[in-house]
């Protein structure tokens, strides 16, 4: 079967929007008839149509010979800070984050004064998203707690990521914060260095002993006279707190730089599951993030970008194609509907990443045969990037045993998952003997 890659805009979506759409639905009721209910959340059609239009986002299909969609991936880049698509405020977030930042100033003078300055214009930014949001929900009498306490006590809601008091306060904020950064240059920066920031902190960073100059004192005696907003953005702000359940492993202080417009999101990949084909979806977000990648060095003076990631911890298919590509650090979060998700990063350096891309299509062309760019690959690469790949699959062989053997934990769907990388691991065993003896007569012959 031939596989065309094509992107859907606003020229081709009357030939594929509505396929793409009913390829959501078919992926869903794939899914919840093997157990694995909450693993997707359909985009919709119109939100798809958003998407395509955008000029940040993409989506790619594959598609046959007669221009049937076979699979597709979204790929977002450009969301505002903090807003639900915002995968990397779970990096920056905590003591650790507040430290660094503190280490940044090359004074306690400093940092106090920006602490203080961009709480001031956070409330400001805060007034004018309330008043948008009660006038576009007046049934809250001008009450935002009002919406608040709603959020909190809907059943299925329980003030999530993605409800729309806490989606549209982050969103009309940034929008100020934008605006002001205008005439304040660095303040988008800085609004994400404090973000979390409440009026408690500041008062725990001064203390009685805490020394400012005469406009900061100014400030900060405004500050102890807490306002009406003050109340009501520490009350939404620490009922919004986030949930990380588990340490990282990682370093996470290299995923500090990370933010909306630096950070690529592999948003969704489906195919089509009467039509699977190996490395299907694989080959589509390479796709995406290569258009990605070179827009945005090509763009931007950026020495980096960040490649991140959402799933459900039992979604293994896609698990492995966020690492796949590099996402191996990930973090454990609460996110939509009290639904708990692992989020994925990974960092790509300017000066890296054409190295990336190459290696990452000499990836594609040997473990799935896809090499339309005929990209010439030597025997040692090829038993190279087999090698990489039996060692990741092994790993994941052994993990995946332990988990049954520590707790029983079975994944859900009718997949099995173990089963499946004991037969990958084989096959990968066989190939790699094969193109270790091909590599070693190619190098005698080379003699």
């Amino acid at each position: 079967m031939t596989i065309k890659i094509v992107e859907l805009t606003k020229d081709n979506e009357d030939k594929f929007l509505q396929q793409t759409a009913d390829l959501e639905q078919k992926v869903l009721q794939n899914m919840e008839s093997r157990g694995q209910i909450g693993q997707l959340f359909p985009t919709g059609k119109e939100d798809i149509s958003l998407y395509a239009h955008s000029k940040e986002n993409t989506v790619l299909l594959a598609v046959d010979e007669e221009e049937n969609v076979l699979a597709t991936t979204y790929i977002t880049q450009g969301q505002k800070p903090f807003t639900y698509n915002d995968i990397t405020k779970y990096f920056k977030y905590g003591k650790q984050y507040q430290d660094y930042v503190k280490s940044r100033y090359k004074s306690v003078e400093d940092y106090r004064k920006d602490m203080l300055g961009v709480y001031r214009i956070k409330i400001e930014a805060f007034k004018y998203a309330k008043q948008k949001i009660l006038e576009q929900f007046p049934n809250y009498d001008g009450d935002i707690l009002k919406f608040l306490q709603h959020e909190l006590e809907e059943e299925q809601n329980h003030f999530h990521e993605k409800s729309p008091l806490r989606e549209l306060l982050n969103i009309y904020m940034s929008e100020y914060i934008k605006a002001r950064a205008e005439q304040i240059p660095g303040l988008e920066q800085r609004y994400e260095m404090f973000y979390w920031t409440t009026a408690d902190d500041i008062f725990k960073e001064f203390g009685k002993e805490g020394k400012v100059q005469d406009n900061d004192e100014l400030q900060l005696n405004q500050i102890l006279h807490i306002e009406k907003e003050d109340i009501e953005y520490f009350t939404i702000l620490q009922n919004g707190g986030l949930q990380i359940f588990e340490e990282p492993k990682f370093d996470v202080e290299k995923y500090y730089s990370a933010n909306t417009s630096n950070s690529i999101e592999l948003d969704t990949y489906l195919t089509d599951p009467n039509s699977r084909r190996s490395g299907l979806a694989r080959i589509l977000v390479l796709a995406g993030i290569e258009k990605h990648m070179k827009e945005h060095f090509e763009k931007s003076n950026d020495d980096e970008i960040f490649l991140c990631s959402t799933l459900h911890r039992d979604n293994l298919s896609s698990k492995y194609v966020s690492e796949f590509f590099g996402l191996k650090d990930s973090l454990y979060v609460k996110r939509r509907d009290g639904r708990n998700r692992q989020v994925h990063i990974c960092r790509v350096e300017r000066k890296d990443y054409k190295k990336y891309l190459d290696h990452m299509k000499k990836k594609m062309a040997i473990l799935y045969g896809y090499n339309p760019e005929h990209i010439p690959i030597s025997k040692k690469e090829e038993v190279e990037i087999l090698q990489e790949q039996l060692e990741y699959e092994n790993a994941e062989l052994e993990r995946l045993q332990n988990v049954r053997m520590q707790t029983g934990r079975k994944f859900i769907g009718a997949i099995d998952y173990s089963k499946n990388k004991v037969n990958k691991v084989y096959t990968l065993k066989q190939r790699l003997l094969s193109a270790i003896r091909e590599a070693k007569a190619q190098e005698e012959q080379d003699k």
